[in-house]
Parts: structure tokens; C-alpha cells; sequence
């Protein structure tokens, strides 16, 4: 099978999709609301059955108060497969995600750890790449209590520190975290 070069206009619509996934994953793991809403066209619609089914601002909202509650989430990306319409307007992307996502309970305190895939239909309109519709497929999770982290060997490091005295970047899940001085230009579409 051969395959043809892309066009610079292909190279581009492709660029787009990708940021856009990308942004989704930015913006839910530093509480960005407004810029994972913007991943979404106005009238997009998200299937996270059975968490959630409907609207993608309801997505949203129905999401935001869950992982507010969680002490992290991580969302990684990666395998995105584009398939761009031959109408030049719509596409489809199938890309691989895993994720992690720590929730306290009681005193307890637990590790989410799953992988699965986003099949997403997008449209370009004026310009402006966005999702039409999301499916999420679970491939596989599993619970895991946390039992101990590095902190928990700070007397006796299981790494040897090299610059005690400078302190680590303290990360945030909003904008006040140091990326949003590297990244603050991201724009919401």
C-alpha cells in the first residue's frame, strides 16, 4: 500500500486536531474549565457512558466537582491516528489514553490507574478544528491504595538529593502553576 504526502493543508488540519487533544488533557488536569471546554464545538456532545452521556458542557460540569475533589489527575495521550474526511471539514481520531487519578477516602488515600481510547469525530468550522462527538472506551483500570510515597523516606531518600537547599516547584491544579508561564499563550478556540 502506498501512501501519498500529506498537503501543507492536511499537515495543518492534522497540527489542529492534535492541539486539540492535547488541550484537553491540559486543561482538565490543571482545572482549566475554560480551556477543556474549548475542545468541544457549542452544540459537542461526550460519551463517558455510563459516567456520563449528553452534552460536552455538561460533561464538563458533571466532571468538575469529581476531579476537584481528587489530589491529582494525570491524562496522557499518545498513538493518535487522524483520518482527515475527504470533504475537508470533518475527520476522525483514535488516540490511546491512560490516566491517573488519586482520590481521597476517609483516611485512605487511592490511586486510578486505567487505559482506554478517545474515538472522536471532528469538524473544522471557520477555521477552527473541534470535537463534534467523543467516545470513550475504558480498555482496562485497576484501584491501587497508596501506601507510601517518596516524602515518606525523607529522613532516608531513596534517591540522593544534589540540591537540597533549592526548593522543588510546587505543581498546582490551576493557574497558578509554573506552566502557565511557559504555556500562558494557549488559546481557547
Amino acid at each position: 500500500m502506498s501512501v501519498r504526502a500529506p498537503t501543507p493543508d492536511q499537515l495543518a488540519a492534522k497540527w489542529a486536531i492534535s492541539e486539540v487533544i492535547h488541550r484537553y488533557c491540559r486543561g482538565l488536569d490543571r482545572m482549566d474549565k475554560a480551556l477543556a471546554l474549548s475542545c468541544w464545538h457549542p452544540d459537542g456532545t461526550d460519551d463517558h457512558a455510563p459516567l456520563y452521556a449528553g452534552s460536552a458542557t455538561g460533561f464538563i460540569d458533571w466532571l468538575w466537582p469529581v476531579h476537584a475533589a481528587m489530589n491529582v489527575t494525570r491524562h496522557v495521550v499518545s498513538n493518535t491516528l487522524i483520518d482527515l474526511h475527504a470533504d475537508g471539514t470533518t475527520a476522525g481520531a483514535e488516540t490511546c489514553w491512560s490516566l491517573v487519578l488519586q482520590t481521597p477516602q476517609g483516611v485512605q488515600t487511592f490511586d486510578i490507574v486505567a487505559g482506554g481510547r478517545y474515538l472522536d469525530r471532528f469538524e473544522c468550522i471557520d477555521g477552527v478544528w473541534a470535537i463534534r462527538h467523543r467516545q470513550s472506551v475504558v480498555d482496562w483500570n485497576r484501584v491501587d491504595p497508596v501506601r507510601v510515597t517518596l516524602a515518606d523516606f525523607a529522613a532516608t531518600p531513596l534517591i540522593d538529593v544534589h540540591n537540597p537547599e533549592v526548593p522543588a516547584t510546587v505543581p498546582r491544579r490551576d493557574a497558578a502553576d509554573f506552566s502557565y508561564s511557559v504555556l500562558g499563550h494557549i488559546e481557547r478556540h
